[in-house]
Parts: C-alpha cells; sequence; structure tokens
C-alpha cells in the first residue's frame, strides 16, 4: 500500500449497529471484517479518518417518522453511549477535530495517525466546517494527492462528495452497510451521478473502486 493512501472510517459507532438505536438490518454481518482491518490499519500504523456523527439532541433530521434519506430517528447525540466507537474500530490514540470546538491545529493532523471527525450532520464536509481544509491538507506530506478506502456505515455520501473533489476512492465491499441494511453498490454512485440535463455519467465519478477486505489487508 502507497503512504498516500488514507483509510476511511465512516460512522463506526453503537447506536448504529445496536438494535436499541437505528436497528439497521444485518449490521452484525460487517463486524468481522470491521475488526480485521483495524488491527491491519493499526498493526502497520497506517493514516485513518475516523467520522462520527455528534449530533445535538434538537437536530432538525430528527423525526418520529423517519425516511433514513433526510429525517432519521433520534441517534449519535453528543456525549451520550451511542454515540461511541462500537470495540471493533475504536482508535486507541486520536486527535479530535470536534465540530463543536471548531478549531484545527494543521501539525496534529500529520503528527497523529488517527484523526476522528466529529460531525453536526450526517454529511462529512458539511458537518465540520474544518473537514475541507482537513482532506486537502492530508496530501501535503506526499507531495500528491492521497487515495481513499472507505469501511464503515452509510458511506454514500462521503464517497461521492471525495469523488467529486477529484479523489479516487475504493470502497470495501464485505465492510460497509447502508441504513437498509444493504452493502453499498456501484448504482448508489452512478445514479448520484448522473447529469439531469445531458443523462451522461458525471465525469467525477470514475474513480470508483472496489475491494475486498481480502484483498485490502493481503
Amino acid at each position: 500500500m502507497s503512504n498516500s493512501n488514507i483509510y476511511f472510517n465512516v460512522d463506526t459507532q453503537k447506536d448504529l449497529f445496536d438494535r436499541d438505536g437505528m436497528d439497521i438490518p444485518n449490521n452484525e454481518s460487517i463486524l468481522d471484517n470491521l475488526s480485521l482491518i483495524c488491527d491491519f490499519l493499526n498493526k502497520n500504523n497506517l493514516k485513518t479518518i475516523h467520522s462520527i456523527r455528534w449530533f445535538n439532541d434538537d437536530s432538525d433530521f430528527f423525526s418520529e417518522m423517519p425516511d433514513y434519506t433526510k429525517k432519521f430517528p433520534k441517534h449519535c447525540v453528543i456525549d451520550t453511549k451511542g454515540a461511541r466507537f462500537i470495540n471493533q474500530t475504536a482508535p486507541r490514540e486520536y486527535f479530535l477535530m470536534n465540530w463543536v470546538d471548531n478549531n484545527i491545529i494543521f501539525p496534529e493532523i500529520h503528527n497523529n495517525r488517527n484523526i476522528v471527525v466529529t460531525k453536526k450532520k450526517p454529511s462529512f464536509f458539511e458537518g465540520n466546517s474544518f473537514a475541507e481544509a482537513l482532506i486537502n491538507n492530508l496530501g501535503v506530506p506526499f507531495m500528491e494527492r492521497p487515495t481513499f478506502y472507505l469501511f464503515g456505515v452509510d458511506i454514500d455520501d462521503t464517497a461521492l462528495s471525495l469523488l467529486r473533489r477529484g479523489y479516487t476512492v475504493y470502497i470495501v465491499t464485505d465492510a460497509n452497510i447502508k441504513l437498509n441494511g444493504q452493502p453499498f453498490k456501484k448504482e448508489n454512485i452512478f445514479n448520484s451521478g448522473v447529469d439531469p440535463e445531458t443523462g451522461k455519467q458525471g465525469k467525477e465519478v470514475s474513480d470508483l473502486n472496489f475491494i475486498t477486505t481480502k484483498e485490502l489487508i493481503s
């Protein structure tokens, strides 16, 4: 694996794996692979971003009638047990980029292997005002744009956002799950990337790739 690879653990939190939380079907099916990946990253000291939902209790996207697209059941509220990482993915040491504090120290994002990014909204780039600056600066030590490897929960928005910014993205096929209990599929991105005027696939999603856990850690 190249030094310019960045691994992205998306929202692997207790409320998203607990039957008393979001109750995502089949979520237990990816736990072993999440553990394998994180053990591999720890053993090899590989740079990892860990995003977490860190929502206000009165967030306007919480609803008792969720559609799981724009409205969601209450989950991952600030300072609750449900907002914590599951044991399989919890980083041991990390630099915290908290939207509540709204600060970032650029040397620290290079001095720490694990970076935890809290989000006030489900979207990575909308959920933390410094997310853009973080991603832009990750490639500086390598003098090249990083490649991102994504795994975790509901990765669609993060993957598409990175692709639209010109990054190459790999999806770990057997270590991710959507809120409906299905794994991410190529169509999820391609359908999002179609230009409504031309009906053609957007150029920005051409660098989407797929990899299995076994391929990633071998």
